[in-house]
C-alpha cells in the first residue's frame, strides 16, 4: 500500500508539472489583454498610462519565464494567487465553490449507477427483450446527443412547457433534478450497454458453468459469479466518468447557472483571469488523479488478483 500511494504521489507530481507548463503556455498565446479586459469592465480608459501601470500591479510585464517559475512556486507552495477580478484568493474561491459541484457530480453519479446497473442487468438477463431493445435505443440516444443539447431540451420540456422544475439556480433539491440528469443519463445508459455485454460474455465461462454444475441458484450465479466479474471494467468507466462529473461538467454548470467549479472556470476564461484558471486546471488535476486512486483501492479490495500486478 506504501509503494501504491509513492507512485501515485509521484504521478500527480509530473501531471501537475506538465498541466500547469501547457495551461500557462496556452493562455499566453491566446488572443486578449487581460489588463485591457479589466480596466473595459470597469468603465475606465485604456490609456496606455493605464496599461502600463496596472501590468505592472499584475506582474505580467515580468519576463514569461519568470512568471512561470514564480507561479509554480506558489503552487507548491500552497499560495495559488489572487484573483485579477474579484481580489480574493483563488484557492479560496475554489474551495467555497466546491460543495455545489460537488453535489451536483454525485446526482450525477447518483443517476449514472442507477441507470447502469438497472438497465445493464435487466438488459443482460432479458436479452433480446423488450427492455434489452428500450436500453439500445436509450444508449443510441446517451452517446449521439450532446449534454448541452440534452440540457435544452430538458429546459424546455420541464421548465417552460410542464413548468414542473425549475431550469437555473441552486436553492432546493428541485433545482438538481434537471442538471443531475443531464450529467447522467446519458453516460448511464451507454455504460448499461458495456455491463450487459460484460454479463452475456461472462456467461458462457466454464466457472459459470461449475457453479451451475454444483446447483448453485439462479439469482447467486447472477450476482456472486457473473456480475462481480463484470463489475470491474465498469468501476473503471464510473470512476472515470466521476472524475469528468468533478471536474468537467463545465457545460452543464453553465446551462444550469450552477455556481460551481465549471461556471467559475467560464467566468475566469472570459475576462482572461490567469490565476483563476491556472488555479483552476491544478484543482482538477487534483480531483482527478484522487478518484482514480480511489477507484484503483475499490477494484484491488474486489479482486484480489490486482495485488500482484
Amino acid at each position: 500500500m506504501i509503494r501504491f500511494i509513492l507512485e501515485r504521489a509521484a504521478q500527480l507530481v509530473i501531471i501537475v508539472f506538465a498541466v500547469s507548463t501547457v495551461t500557462f503556455v496556452l493562455m499566453r498565446l491566446a488572443p486578449g489583454d487581460p489588463a485591457t479586459i479589466l480596466l473595459t469592465a470597469h468603465n475606465v480608459p485604456a490609456s496606455e498610462e493605464a496599461l502600463t501601470a496596472l501590468r505592472n500591479e499584475l506582474g505580467l510585464n515580468e519576463p514569461l519565464h519568470i512568471q512561470y517559475v514564480n507561479w509554480l512556486r506558489d503552487v507548491f507552495t500552497g499560495h495559488w494567487g489572487t484573483s485579477y477580478v474579484s481580489k480574493e484568493s483563488v484557492l479560496a474561491e475554489l474551495w467555497s465553490r466546491l460543495p455545489a459541484t460537488v453535489e451536483l457530480a454525485l446526482a450525477g453519479f447518483a443517476v449514472m449507477t442507477v441507470l447502469t446497473l438497472g438497465m445493464g442487468l435487466a438488459a443482460s438477463v432479458k436479452s433480446s427483450g423488450p427492455l434489452d431493445r428500450l436500453s439500445r435505443l436509450l444508449a443510441l440516444l446517451g452517446s449521439s446527443i450532446p449534454s448541452f443539447w440534452l440540457g435544452f431540451l430538458l429546459i424546455y420540456l420541464f421548465s417552460v412547457c410542464l413548468g414542473w422544475l425549475p431550469s437555473m439556480g441552486r436553492e432546493d433539491w428541485t433545482h438538481l433534478v434537471l442538471p443531475a440528469l443531464t450529467l447522467g443519463a446519458g453516460l448511464g445508459a451507454v455504460q448499461a450497454r458495456v455491463l450487459r455485454a460484460q454479463m452475456l460474455e461472462l456467461s458462457d465461462r466454464n466457472f459459470v458453468k461449475a457453479a451451475k454444475a454444483r446447483g448453485f441458484s439462479r439469482t447467486h450465479i447472477l450476482f456472486f459469479e457473473v456480475f462481480k466479474h463484470a463489475i470491474l471494467p465498469i468501476i473503471t468507466l464510473l470512476g472515470t466518468n466521476l472524475s469528468f462529473m468533478l471536474a468537467g461538467n463545465v457545460i452543464v454548470e453553465t446551462i444550469f447557472s450552477w455556481p460551481g467549479l465549471g461556471k467559475y472556470f467560464i467566468d475566469a476564461i472570459t475576462q482572461r483571469d490567469y490565476p483563476v484558471i491556472q488555479g483552476y486546471v491544478i484543482f482538477a488535476a487534483f480531483l482527478i488523479v484522487g478518484v482514480q486512486c480511489l477507484v484503483d483501492v475499490v477494484q484491488t479490495a474486489i479482486d484480489p488478483r490486482l495485488r500482484l500486478r
